[in-house]
């Protein structure tokens, strides 16, 4: 798509004045943008001039849609969305979008192949970013280099990618914004189930990743050529992985291009599998496997009740129910069981109990009567006669206690 001589130098929508390009694809360019009511600069996508063709008005709608949603580090910010009219008979969509400094993944690519340690931490953004969106039901469908866009958070740290362009984005289960059997995306990057033009998901994802992390390894496409060869050469081999890459970086990337998506780890999987790598010390990733079931072990039993000797005795049936035995030697518990052993412990408590009492009670009536002062005899008087007499035997029967 070309620039009219003067777009440059045109403010759009009264508030960006574009600068220069930085990036063309086929349905938009990027261009450096002055967002003059804020006074800072911006990456503004502009594009193409709307046409009758109702599934391109459904992507370019779509977009603005979904980067309107999206809040994350590994995500390029969506800042502003409107239309450009100054051609009114062409009217241009437009978003504007936080501008990062530096290069995308593709020119790096292309300096020099990517050492595993930067290759865990481009990996691990980008996992993270489709993880977060994945659980918003979003799949981006065109993950590429060119898409990655490398940042340099602080100085000496490893660059960290941004995901950008959800241009072809789609939500899951939602309405198609293709024909049946139309390949939309960038051919060397397609997931098998793209290329036969069958539904998506988010394993679409993780397979053009994958293919992209190999490439960083590789520093070539693994299914160049045209868009035709490329979309069936991956039908009919897998990615060829080099020899002297390590055996956990190999493994990870054929279960990322599984044929299968089932056989493809999640983002979130995959997230956590090359974070592992960066704290390994020969940055290999972590594995994807699925984690069985685990089952919890039997707590553990109780050791069996030990009776002496003393106490061991057999006991006969009583009043309609039946006891256990405990014969000498034996060491496991009565198999009446624990309420039985808890009632005859019981019985065996209050019997204690009431022998202390009876000994208690017999121990103060001897102290009591050890004691207690006798009761005197009464005097015996001599006999005497008459009313002297009876007046004496009135007086000891007053005194008598």
């Amino acid at each position: 798509m070309e620039s009219s001589p003067n777009e440059t130098a045109e403010v759009l929508d009264g508030r960006y004045r574009l600068g220069e390009v930085i990036g063309r694809g086929g349905m938009a360019s990027v261009y450096t943008a002055r967002d003059e009511n804020l006074g800072r600069d911006v990456a503004l996508k502009l594009f193409a001039p709307q046409s009758a063709d109702a599934d391109e008005l459904k992507r370019q709608e779509a977009e603005i849609q979904l980067l309107a949603t999206l809040n994350h580090p590994s995500l390029v910010t969506l800042f502003d969305a409107g239309i450009d009219s100054r051609v009114p008979e062409e009217p241009r969509p437009f978003l504007t979008m936080e501008l990062i400094e530096g290069q995308d993944l593709r020119s790096r690519i292309r300096h020099s192949t990517v050492p595993l340690d930067e290759v865990a931490v481009i990996g691990a953004g980008v996992a993270d970013a489709l993880a977060y969106v994945h659980n918003l039901g979003i799949i981006h469908r065109d993950i590429k280099p060119a898409n990655i866009l490398l940042v340099q958070v602080r100085p000496g740290e490893p660059l960290r990618p941004k995901l950008t362009d959800f241009g072809i984005a789609r939500i899951i289960d939602g309405t198609r914004l293709t024909a049946t059997g139309t390949m939309v995306g960038t051919a060397a990057y397609l997931s098998p189930e793209q290329a036969r033009g069958a539904d998506l998901g988010p394993a679409s994802d993780i397979y053009s990743l994958g293919l992209v992390l190999l490439e960083c390894i590789k520093g070539a496409v693994e299914y160049p050529g045209s868009a035709i060869e490329s979309a069936v050469a991956r039908l009919h081999r897998a990615p060829e992985i080099p020899a002297d890459v390590p055996a956990e970086w190999a493994s990870l990337i054929r279960s990322m291009t599984a044929l299968d998506p089932m056989d493809r780890p999640t983002a979130a999987d995959l997230e956590t599998a090359l974070r592992q790598a960066l704290v390994s010390p020969e940055s290999a990733p972590g594995s994807v496997a699925d984690e069985p079931t685990r089952i919890l072990p039997a707590p553990p039993s109780r050791p069996p009740l030990v009776v002496p000797e003393s106490m061991r005795t057999t006991e006969a049936r009583s009043g309609g129910r039946t006891t256990a035995e405990l014969r000498p030697g034996e060491n496991g518990p009565p198999r009446t069981g624990v309420a039985q052993r808890l009632r005859s412990a019981n019985r065996g408590k209050l019997a204690a109990v009431a022998a202390a009492f009876a000994v208690l009670a017999v121990s103060a009536t001897i102290f009591l009567s050890a004691n207690t002062p006798a009761t005197p005899e009464p005097v015996q008087y001599p006999a005497v006669t008459g009313t002297l007499g009876e007046h004496l035997e009135q007086l000891q029967k007053s005194v008598q206690p």
